[in-house]
């Protein structure tokens, strides 16, 4: 996942729109990003207060849950040269035990 802008450049966007030196169109050629990011920008600052970018989001939660993943380390610690078709069908991992879904 891609780094967000830094504080910095999101100050200078902001000071640049708040002083009329553009549109959101011009600004976002001049500091080479994209208008939907200033858009969003000005409305984080207009809610917020603050031009600090959002924590990320989280994520997909794994499909394999903590117990299936040391099954599966175990399994290939035991065979290191185990494909995945010949691991998915095994008895004791596919009842369903070591998923999050």
């Amino acid at each position: 996942m891609p780094k967000p802008y830094s504080i910095d450049l999101r100050d200078k966007i902001v000071n640049a729109y708040q002083n009329g030196d553009g549109s959101i169109r011009k600004l976002a050629k001049r500091f080479k990003v994209s208008a939907n990011f200033i858009w969003t920008l000005l409305k984080q600052v207009r809610q917020t207060g603050s031009v600090a970018p959002k924590p990320h989001g989280g994520g997909r939660s794994p499909a394999v849950n903590l117990r299936g993943q040391e099954f599966l380390k175990s399994l290939i610690k035991q065979q290191p040269d185990l494909t995945l078709e010949e691991i998915a069908p095994s008895e004791t991992f596919s009842k369903g035990q070591h998923f999050n879904y």
